[in-house]
């Protein structure tokens, strides 16, 4: 890595974060009015309350199922889909682990100080712009889409984002939800 790239990791990309970072995130409030045709995946092998965090056995399924949702709000408004990022899926499964065995819900770690833009950097993924989207409690991805999409509090203008080209999908089960979603945003250089 040249220097100059280092320094633009290091230096750049958490200040970027800090400036571009829209962040948003509530636990599910109930049943979702709103369903999707694509899916019909429901999150299997729910134990809310564990401080273990677990896969469910459909994760792939789930996972799918979100990305299919969120590209189709995109291109039905004429933006473009985002591609599942591998860094990214990593950087959302291990937050929402994360969350489940430290007992907490927040885009930064109380217990650390963590932010979004320093997990980005210690995952190695460089980017302009990075957002996150959490959600507690929903059972299907079509529950977790539609309240996304009904949120007024950053959500649907994170999923709508134009400058968003990957994405990284994480769901877990346990803790005080039972089911913790999170999507990683990015826009890379």
């Amino acid at each position: 890595m040249t220097a100059r790239r280092w320094w633009v990791s290091r230096m750049i990309a958490p200040v970027l974060a800090i400036s571009l970072l829209w962040m948003a995130g509530c636990p599910g409030t109930g049943g979702s009015e709103q369903t999707y045709p694509l899916t019909n995946a429901v999150v299997k092998g729910i134990q809310a309350g564990t401080r273990v965090a677990s896969v469910p056995n459909n994760n792939d399924a789930l996972v799918a199922g979100v990305h299919d949702l969120v590209n189709e709000e995109r291109t039905g408004r004429g933006l473009r889909e985002l591609a599942l990022n591998s860094t990214l899926c990593s950087m959302a499964e291990s937050y929402c682990e994360e969350m489940i065995e430290e007992g907490f819900f927040a885009h930064e770690n109380p217990n650390t100080g963590e932010t979004l833009g320093q997990r980005a950097v210690n995952a190695g993924y460089v980017f302009l712009a990075i957002g996150e989207n959490l959600a507690g409690g929903q059972t299907s991805p079509d529950q977790v889409v539609a309240e996304w999409m009904r949120s007024t509090q950053g959500h649907r203008e994170n999923i709508l984002a134009a400058q968003w080209r990957e994405v990284g999908i994480g769901v877990r089960t346990g803790g005080d939800y039972g089911v913790y979603w999170v999507l990683e945003f990015g826009n890379p250089p």
